[in-house]
């Protein structure tokens, strides 16, 4: 009778294992994605990029804007996942923020403003996102 049961938990630990890998090995997928489009900000200081991220767990019209520091390569900032068919890429930049239309990021709290029409969170955010994000209800 104990047979049983080791070859359950086995089993259900090796699921495990598999699902785990594959969330990690599509997430890193993700983050490596070339741009679908990319800007240079009014300035130039920041590159803002929109990175496509379908066919992968059915997220087909789903991307995240990659926002980098020119001045500083390492400072790669990520939105949350969105829908496509909302992007507007006409970037804009003042003394605090740099962005698209809807999609606002605060150069000195390091933090997103998101007030997509119709916005919906993913449960891939929390991997996507490296940036605290508000969303603001239109």
């Amino acid at each position: 009778m104990i047979m049983p049961k080791k070859k359950w938990l086995w089993t259900i630990s090796l699921f495990l294992v598999v699902v785990a890998a594959s969330l990690i090995y599509s997430v890193d997928a993700m983050l490596g994605f070339p741009a679908s489009t990319a800007k240079k900000s009014p300035s130039g200081r920041y590159t803002i990029e929109n990175v496509r991220v379908g066919r992968i767990f059915m997220l087909g019209g789903m991307a995240y804007l990659r926002i980098t520091d020119v001045q500083n390569p390492r400072e790669i900032y990520r939105t949350p996942l969105y829908d496509t068919q909302s992007l507007d890429m006409r970037a804009f930049e003042d003394d605090s923020q740099v962005g698209i239309t809807w999609i606002e990021f605060d150069k000195k709290n390091k933090t997103f403003r998101i007030s997509m029409p119709q916005w919906e969170e993913s449960w891939l955010n929390p991997f996507i996102s490296n940036t605290p994000y508000e969303v603001i209800p239109n």
